[in-house]
């Protein structure tokens, strides 16, 4: 158990002090954070650790909830499906009221079902894969499912950009990304457009050139690339220096972090998204003042949606009166909660309705471009 917890500790030793483990139960609620401190997830996901703390200092600044104080109970998963099963078990053993996480949709789909056995609601701020919430009904999201944000970029495709050729390229090492190019094509097809290509890659892959060559000669309108942002900069940029010049769409994995990796070669790209900073929503504002305030630029849509999947369970022990699970988890099904990414309602399989963003790589910054309703 508390190996577990002080593995991640150390792994975000750097982002904020880690809080004592010790506790008895009864003084404070325990919340259990699982995501990614060390493995190759850990580059996206380990932000999550930070802004759960985040959320929670505010909790506790406001007093508390029901008059107690929220403590943070750390699970690093280690990158992979395995270690995430085992941090859901190991947060279950710990006693926590609920659990934020995880990140990538194959680490939640490894915990989804012993917290819905064990009845602890468990709140993933981004995975998107529709097959997460149908773990049960202690299971809900923040975000969109890959089939809506497949649709919605298929559709922007066709009506916005004009195009009808699509290639795409999927990591088959990723859940996340099948899903959100299965999507795609359908959608892309069902509205007149052809796919012409499919290319298909590993985690590990080093050099895509083979792929990319053989994508080019189909001679696609636009690229659509639902991979990590890690893999999917190396793509762009291989992509780019083989002089292919085809607009590229990506998922909610793409950000500004691909200047990161390619700085001027990742210009151009679109993406599906779940926010933007410029957004005008007051919450949205006042949060991004507070944040930057604090720790700078806000890098990644993981902040915002982690600190709203805590505000959101805290609102929902509140209205409980209790954190006990099922009490907690018939207030989340009942949630009206507006939060720093927009108001959150769920439907009947623990996943929101809210509006999809699209944004653009631009002259080294993130453009917002529209938001589309699902």
């Amino acid at each position: 158990m508390r190996t577990i917890i002080i593995a991640a500790c150390l792994a975000v030793l750097t982002l904020w002090p880690c809080l004592s483990p010790a506790d008895d139960g009864r003084e404070v609620i325990r919340l259990g954070v699982v995501s990614s401190a060390t493995g190759d997830a850990s580059i996206s996901s380990k932000v999550l650790f930070l802004a759960a703390r985040y959320a929670v200092k505010e909790i506790n600044q406001a007093g508390g909830l029901l008059g107690r104080k929220v403590v943070v109970w750390e699970y690093d998963n280690q990158s992979s499906a395995l270690g995430s099963k085992a941090a859901a078990e190991s947060a279950v053993a710990d006693g926590v009221a609920a659990v934020i996480g995880a990140s990538w949709s194959s680490h939640s789909l490894a915990m989804a079902p012993v917290l819905q056995a064990a009845r602890v609601p468990m709140i993933t701020p981004v995975s998107t894969s529709p097959e997460v919430t149908r773990a049960g009904d202690y299971i809900f999201r923040c975000c969109y499912t890959d089939e809506v944000q497949g649709t919605v970029m298929a559709r922007f495709a066709r009506e916005h950009l004009g195009v009808s050729r699509a290639a795409t390229l999927v990591n088959v090492s990723r859940v996340y990304s099948m899903g959100l190019a299965r999507r795609f094509e359908e959608s892309f097809m069902a509205m007149g457009g052809r796919i012409v290509a499919q290319g298909v890659y590993t985690l590990d892959t080093a050099n895509y050139d083979k792929m990319l060559k053989a994508v080019a000669e189909t001679a696609p309108d636009v690229l659509y690339l639902p991979g990590d942002y890690r893999d999917s900069s190396f793509i762009i940029k291989q992509a780019r220096d083989l002089g292919i010049s085809t607009p590229i769409l990506g998922g909610d994995s793409f950000g500004i972090r691909l200047y990161d990796y390619i700085g001027r070669a990742a210009e151009g790209s679109y993406y599906t998204t779940h926010w933007h900073r410029d957004s005008p929503l007051p919450a949205s504002t006042e949060f991004v003042a507070r944040w930057e305030d604090m720790y700078g630029y806000i890098r990644q849509t993981t902040i915002p949606m982690t600190y709203d999947a805590v505000m959101l369970w805290a609102d929902a022990v509140r209205r409980a009166g209790s954190t006990d699970g099922p009490l907690v988890r018939s207030a989340l099904a009942k949630a009206d909660y507006r939060g720093v990414t927009g108001r959150i309602t769920f439907d009947g399989n623990g996943d929101p309705f809210k509006t999809v963003v699209i944004n653009r790589l631009q002259d080294g910054d993130v453009v917002y471009v529209r938001s589309v309703e699902p």
